[in-house]
């Protein structure tokens, strides 16, 4: 007796093998079997005329903002994506300190044109620290699975602040704690580090 069975979907299982028509058993959270009439179950879902695929993962997304009060994760979770990883192209809001927040939105007003206002609004700033940010979205269930990048430009202001708006170079004792927020962010569960090299990524105030 399976947990559950999907049956009779149209199976693309991501090998390259063609697809066919099959049933899916799920047993403890894993799939058990593929193939055609499998047993039974304690759940079936009738997916003639679907597509049974695994979960994409979408590598490249500034749910940032969003992830702090959306639990749907729109418009990826209606496309079949299941992961999505946010915080690239440098940009973010963690870590940051209290002094810093408008910084780091008008930065990503500029970046990925989502508007301040919102961000202003929907953002509760209940962390400092990456690590503190991980445990803030811990808090909140969703339809897919985050994961969350360091981003270069919050650690940059968070050590420098207002040398980094001003595009100075950062400084040996600079470097030297970044080094250490990026080590302490990674042990807490960042994903990796992002940053950018694109020179249209600045806040509009430039």
């Amino acid at each position: 007796m399976f947990d559950l069975v999907i049956r009779n979907g149209t199976v693309i299982d991501g090998s390259g093998q063609p697809r066919k028509v099959a049933d899916v058993a799920v047993q403890e959270g894993r799939i058990a079997a593929t193939g055609p009439k499998l047993g039974p179950a304690k759940r079936t879902v009738d997916a003639e005329g679907l597509i049974v695929a695994p979960g994409f993962v979408d590598i490249h997304t500034h749910y940032d903002a969003q992830s702090a009060w959306d639990s749907r994760m729109t418009p990826s979770s209606w496309h079949g994506v299941t992961t999505a990883v946010m915080g690239n192209c440098g940009v973010g809001f963690a870590p940051c300190k209290p002094a810093d927040r408008s910084k780091l939105v008008e930065l990503m007003e500029g970046v990925e044109d989502i508007p301040g206002a919102v961000m202003a609004e929907g953002l509760k700033w209940e962390w400092e620290s990456f690590g503190e940010f991980l445990t803030s979205l811990e808090r909140r269930q969703r339809d897919i699975d985050l994961c969350a990048l360091l981003p270069h430009a919050a650690v940059r202001v968070y050590v420098m602040g207002e040398r980094a708006i001003r595009h100075e170079a950062a400084n040996q004792g600079d470097i030297a704690q970044m080094r250490q927020i990026v080590e302490e962010s990674v042990r807490a569960g960042a994903f990796g580090v992002s940053t950018s090299r694109t020179i249209s990524h600045k806040s509009l105030k430039g």
